[in-house]
């Protein structure tokens, strides 16, 4: 509390009981005033201030998350999540081998996007990067997120359960922030059948598994064009990890994420 504070309290006591004090009597145990038949000291006064002050503190600590809002209230399918998995630890080149991975650069950010993973031309190239919102499910307040691109490239391991297993495995360990999100795999037919075929969401321009069988040997790919189908070649594509955030995740309004999108939905820390 500001000395301005004591001095208007000191005044006001004195000049409301009528009394004259010299400089050396003006101290917190030292004067007094009755209320109510009790004469109260101006340190008790300061005392029960103070707590009352502390207890206004508690409480603005308690409603400011009444500032924010919760993130399923406000976000809409398409809109960027600033989702932070942290930066690739070492470098590794597009695969060539089945089920490896690859395509990154080391203390780039794990949002950034392989641009090809293929050197076929139909396969394409995307230029989206960072995290975009999948799905709402408001009665929970629960959103999923999918990479807008695809931070790396998976070389399909010609077994289509062992492929399954790599991708979803690599979504929970590099794409699991457990601090906002509950659970991490790789994109699967259902996933990008929610999205309209022509939105950038699912048509990112470049072409990527999906983590669904079509035979021993084969995956489902999302096509550069936004179609699903399957295919059993052996061959290095994009692959894209879905995240579900906690429920009742809070935002506190959009800003840049990890790799400079501008209108990216920013988290509160849990």
């Amino acid at each position: 509390m500001g000395g301005g504070y004591l001095l208007i309290i000191l005044v006001l006591l004195v000049v409301t009981n009528g009394i004259t004090y010299g400089a050396s009597q003006l101290t917190s145990d030292g004067v007094s005033y009755t209320k109510n038949g009790e004469t109260i000291t101006v340190k008790k006064a300061l005392d029960e201030l103070i707590t009352k002050s502390s207890k206004v503190d508690e409480l603005e600590e308690h409603t400011k998350l009444y500032k924010y809002a919760y993130l399923a209230d406000v976000a809409k399918e398409g809109d960027y999540v600033a989702y932070d998995t942290g930066t690739w630890s070492t470098s590794k080149e597009k695969p060539t081998e089945n089920g490896n991975f690859g395509g990154y650069t080391k203390d780039q950010s794990k949002g950034e996007s392989v641009s090809a993973c293929s050197n076929i031309a139909s396969h394409g190239s995307t230029t989206l990067k960072g995290w975009r919102v999948l799905k709402v499910e408001p009665s929970t307040k629960t959103v999923t997120i999918v990479h807008a691109g695809q931070p790396e490239c998976y070389y399909h391991d010609g077994l289509s359960s062992t492929s399954i297993n790599n991708l979803d495995t690599r979504s929970s360990s590099e794409y699991l922030n457990q601090t906002y999100a509950t659970s991490a795999h790789a994109m699967k037919r259902e996933d990008a059948e929610i999205i309209d075929q022509n939105s950038t969401l699912r048509k990112t321009g470049a072409t990527y598994w999906l983590a669904n069988e079509v035979s021993s040997y084969g995956l489902l790919m999302g096509y550069s064009t936004g179609q699903i189908s399957g295919d059993n070649r052996m061959v290095a594509l994009g692959y894209r990890p879905v995240v579900v955030l906690k429920s009742k995740i809070l935002t506190t309004g959009k800003g840049q994420d990890q790799v400079g999108n501008n209108d990216a939905w920013q988290l509160v820390k849990p």
